[in-house]
């Protein structure tokens, strides 16, 4: 018995060594390393590198690169390496027995649809994109890096569907006005509101210079976010809809710019710099005639639209005229030709502007603690003489780790901004407007004895007095900061603490001084003009949000509430003054100073609430409730409710659909449907529900006067109702996505300024009576055609339509101010800001009627009130509550009043987009084309060379092309001077070259660039550029030219890499 227990305690143990024993050889000690990148050579930092099936994994570092050590049983694996937005890449992988080293670098392609990217849809509130009910368009950093612009908002432009994003000027500075699914209010801003690193920053437009005479609505300053460097952003996600911006309640009716700059990441110290060279230049001239000719005599001003009185012809005896009848008067046009040098003035007032654009950023870090920090240098070189602006600032962000639960955030960006500017539009003395409206038979550059510029044509001033004698200057100093405090005690549960500060100051102070000529019109400050004005704005945000996320099987839950308050502050003064002295040059030399101040100080507060529930990761559904108050709201209308609730639905990810053959070239299909509420508060003033008094002088004495608008003590947030649906497509294994949304928007109380009887005690107050409705669609397109290590050509594109209506005003029609001469109206059943004006008669074919001089005619008859339930008599039409009805005369001439339609809308029928990029090895290539098709412009400055002799049609009729008199004849009709503005430009072109790594020792992505912006426009129009407005950034003054400046062509040379 003995015997058999130990021969079978022997044969077990045995059986024990022996297994170990094969168990120990069948073991892989392995070490893996690689670099994983994407198609263009760019590290990528955090991809998630794991065996399946195996609890072993490690990502990639700063520069890419993965070390991947253990030790598992010897056999074949499936290593997969996984990053948000790119397409999974898997490696089959055989371990073998004992030690076993491989290097395996990874080239990852991204992903069309990204479904599973987390992006950013609140201060510190994220989701996985196949979640959201709701459009979202992301910009990474890699697609704005060859923009060619140094404004952060430009770069947006062609990538945004539904948006349209608008250069109104070619200032250094670069005015941008951005309208997501069209205007929502009809007297504030529809500009969106930003949000930079959870806080949310101002983008006024406050001008602190330009200040000498008023531009009625226009508002022509910079907006700031100008002060913001396109190199330190990571991510621009653009929430277009009220639905997907709820939670941002009574300031997100016009959606949502959230803005994510670089961070940190763990690894040794990464430096990136690039240095680049910019040349801007004027990209077309307009026609300017230099024909010898001129009619009358050679000192005749206006010849074209004013006839010779008798004293002329009597001092001029040579002179022949002819009578020409317009409107019932009568005028004796020169008919004879007189010689006359012409020159033209556009050599002298635009030259190649020469800027710069520099940085240098360090990130890094470790698990702990990661930093980035980054300075930069900016200088953008006007098109316009003696023109520029630069920018320097300075950002630093940190992320530590303070224990295993919480986390803590800081940033700080501080930018100087300085701008060289003279008078931009809107005035006749602009130098752009001194092109436009002085005939150019003077020698501009002619000098006296002393040196001074002599003067030109009566009234008008010298363009070179403008760029060498005019001092205007902007000073910027701001400062945006956050911290943020995340707090997650356990599983699932985080609570996120942010505040948030923007502080600058613009100091703007402008110089005029009196011009070394008479014969100036007085209201071209021809006295001397000096002024300083100042604009300090202070603002601050918290947010308090705590969410729980939740899984209970094949549902998961993600609950969120939080609280935000934000606190705005703005003083503004300005002092100015005419008739300045000798020998000053401030507000100082002026005799009567006047000086004003304009505080404004309100508060919101809100709270929310968002639950989403999801089913098998397929199905999610969001719901959300805000309730705000604000010291801007009467009392009776605190408390504002704003809701929203979306679904989104992955129909590809069902069995069927999986497994099915559907499968193999459709790959994904995403429902969507969201319905939101959201609020609009830039049109109510922070003390619009008051009475408010006046400090004026009378009598030699401070007198107190109340103001003419009287106080609305209801007032309450314009609101934005909307429902979308859409669809997110993949195909060709995700390689082609496709977007679409359908959108109808209904906006409501909007406010309207109401006029009152003398007896009411003022002359206006504000209600919440007007409506609006924005209705349209929106597709996107990004299809990776080819992608493979050698070779890459991506294909993206972008459309927008939207239709808008104004369907309630209060009144059937509102003038809107401008000093432009465009017709600007509100018109109940009309677009927005539609050309409202005189036009063209015609026939019952279509054709212009002309009278006897063969001379086309403004349309006559008779305009009356109209009362709803009056006939219209054939012929008639009613709009803006009149009704026209044309009449003729016995000789079939237009007799009467002139009469008025709907000339120009400058709201378009569309917009698209369409751009690719490519690469081959080493080298890239990309453009961009960005259209805008069915907007109307009013070309004010058109006009205005005709009738001061130095336009096209002015040559023609010169020539004896168009008959005597033709300009004169159309000069009051306000038709001739609305153009189709559609064009299509060439906006971006960019070619690169990516020289070898290590080439310079320790460097790499070292990449030579050379982009071209706003290279060629496809267009008819009879200006600079139809991309234009000399209403500014205002959203009510829309498609105007008068003296703009026109946008640059630019061409940056640019060197980048790191080390």
């Amino acid at each position: 018995m003995r015997t058999k227990f130990i021969r079978g305690k022997t044969m077990f143990l045995w059986v024990i060594f022996t297994f170990t024993g094969l168990f120990a050889i069948a073991q892989s000690n392995f070490s893996i390393k690689g670099t994983v990148k994407d198609v263009n050579g760019t590290s990528l930092t955090g991809v998630n590198v794991v065996f399946q099936g195996a609890n072993i994994g490690t990502i990639t570092d700063i520069d890419g690169n993965y070390d991947l050590t253990g030790s598992l049983p010897a056999g074949e694996y499936n290593l997969v390496f996984t990053y948000v937005g790119y397409v999974k890449y898997e490696s089959d992988v055989t371990l073998s027995a004992g030690k076993f080293n491989k290097s395996i670098d990874v080239i990852m392609m991204e992903e069309a649809l990204a479904l599973d990217e987390v992006v950013v849809t609140g201060s510190t509130i994220n989701a996985k994109r196949r979640q959201l009910g709701n459009s979202i368009t992301s910009i990474k950093a890699d697609q704005l890096s060859n923009s060619g612009t140094a404004n952060a908002l430009a770069t947006l432009q062609g990538r945004v569907p539904g948006a349209r994003i608008t250069q109104t000027s070619g200032d250094p500075a670069g005015g941008i006005n951005i309208n997501l699914r069209g205007v929502n209010s009809i007297s504030g801003s529809s500009d969106p509101l930003y949000v930079i690193d959870g806080v949310i920053v101002s983008n006024s437009a406050t001008a602190v210079t330009q200040t000498g005479t008023p531009a009625g609505e226009a508002n022509i300053g910079t907006p700031r976010l100008a002060d913001i460097n396109p190199n330190d952003i990571e991510t621009i996600n653009v929430i277009n809809g009220a639905a997907a911006a709820a939670v941002y309640g009574s300031r997100a009716a016009n959606g949502v710019v959230l803005i994510t700059t670089k961070r940190g990441v763990s690894g040794k110290p990464k430096i990136s710099a690039g240095a680049s060279l910019v040349v801007n230049q004027l990209r077309k001239k307009v026609y300017i005639s230099t024909y010898g000719k001129q009619f009358g005599f050679e000192t005749l001003r206006l010849g074209n639209i004013t006839g010779i009185s008798a004293a002329q012809q009597a001092a001029n005896p040579n002179v022949t005229v002819q009578e020409i009848i317009r409107d019932g008067a009568k005028a004796n046009l020169a008919t004879n030709l007189v010689d006359v040098t012409r020159y033209d003035y556009q050599d002298h007032v635009f030259h190649n502007g020469i800027g710069s654009d520099n940085f240098i950023n360090i990130t890094g870090g470790n698990d702990k603690t990661k930093y980035f920090a980054g300075a930069s240098f900016m200088k953008n070189g006007g098109i316009v003489k003696n023109t520029d602006f630069s920018r320097i600032a300075l950002r630093l962000n940190l992320d530590q780790q303070l224990t295993k639960w919480a986390t803590l955030g800081f940033g700080i960006n501080t930018v100087r901004s300085y701008g060289k500017e003279l008078p931009n539009g809107n005035v006749f003395w602009s130098p752009v407007n001194s092109v436009n409206i002085t005939n150019n038979i003077w020698d501009i550059t002619e000098r006296d004895a002393n040196g001074n510029l002599k003067a030109v044509e009566p009234t008008r001033v010298n363009p070179l007095s403008v760029i060498e004698t005019f001092d205007f200057n902007q000073n910027v100093n701001r400062t945006i900061s956050n911290v943020k405090l995340s707090i997650y005690p356990i599983e699932g549960l985080q609570l996120d603490i942010i505040t948030g500060l923007d502080a600058f100051t613009q100091v703007g102070t402008q110089y005029i001084p009196q011009y070394p000529y008479s014969g100036v019109a007085p209201t071209f400050l021809a006295s001397g003009y000096a002024s300083v004005a100042s604009n300090t704005s202070f603002q601050y945000n918290t947010d308090i949000n705590l969410s729980y996320n939740k899984n209970f099987g094949n549902l998961s839950s993600n609950t969120v509430v939080g609280y935000n308050y934000q606190n705005s502050r703005v003083d503004y003064q300005a002092s100015r003054g005419e008739n300045i002295a000798p020998g000053f040059e401030s507000i100082a030399g002026s005799p009567t100073p006047l000086t004003g101040y304009g505080l404004s100080r309100y508060w919101i507060d809100g709270y929310f609430g968002q639950q989403t529930f999801g089913f098998k990761n397929q199905i999610f559904l969001t719901g959300a409730a805000r309730v705000d108050n604000s010291s801007i709201f009467s009392a009776s209308q605190r408390n504002q409710l704003y809701t929203k609730a979306s679904l989104s639905w992955l129909v590809s990810e069902l069995g069927f659909w999986k497994n099915g053959n559907l499968n193999k070239f459709w790959n994904t299909a995403k429902l969507r449907a969201s319905f939101g509420e959201a609020g609009g508060v830039t049109a109510i003033g922070p003390y619009d529900r008051f009475n408010l008094i006046s400090s004026v002088t009378y009598i030699g004495k401070n007198t107190l006067v109340p103001n003419t608008q009287l106080a609305f003590e209801n007032i309450a947030p314009e609101r934005t109702r909307e429902i979308e649906f859409g669809a997110d497509l993949g195909f060709l294994k995700n390689r082609l996505g496709l977007g679409f949304t359908y959108y109808n928007q209904k906006v409501f109380d909007l406010l309207v300024s109401k006029q009152l009887a003398p007896s009411e005690g003022g002359t206006s107050r504000l209600e919440n009576v007007g409506e609006m409705e924005n209705k349209g669609i929106e597709l996107s397109l990004n299809y990776d055609v080819i992608k493979s290590s050698n070779f890459e050509w991506n294909l993206y594109g972008v459309y927008g339509q939207n239709k808008n209506v104004v369907t309630k005003l209060g009144s059937p029609t509102v003038a809107l101010s401008t000093v432009t001469g465009a017709p600007a109206f509100l018109i109940e059943g009309e677009a927005a800001s539609v050309f409202y004006g005189t036009y063209f008669a015609t026939d019952a074919d279509g054709n212009t009627i002309k009278n006897q001089w063969g001379l086309e005619q403004t349309e006559k008859g008779t305009a009356v009130n109209y009362k709803a339930g009056d006939e219209i008599p054939e012929g008639s039409y009613v709009l803006g509550g009149v009704l026209y009805t044309p009449k003729r005369d016995a000789n079939g001439m237009p007799t009467g009043v002139a009469l008025r339609k709907v000339i120009g809308d400058p709201n378009p029928d569309f917009t698209l987009s369409l751009g690719s990029d490519f690469r081959w090895k080493k080298l890239s290539f990309g453009f961009l084309l960005d259209g805008v098709y069915g907007a109307d412009v009013f070309n004010a400055d058109k006009r205005t060379r005709q009738g001061v002799g130095i336009g096209d049609y002015s040559e023609k009729e010169l020539k004896g092309e168009l008959p005597r008199g033709y300009i004169h004849s159309i000069y009051p009709i306000e038709e001739w001077r609305v153009e189709d503005g559609t064009f299509t430009k060439i906006r971006e072109v960019s070619l690169g070259y990516k020289l070898p790594d290590n080439l310079i020792k320790g460097m790499e992505d070292i990449t030579l660039t050379i982009t071209g912006r706003n290279l060629y426009s496809f267009d008819t129009y009879d200006g600079y550029d139809p991309e234009t407005n000399a209403g500014g950034v205002s959203d009510r003054l829309r498609g105007i030219d008068f003296g703009n400046i026109p946008i640059p062509r630019s061409f940056q040379f640019s060197l980048k890499g790191s080390f």
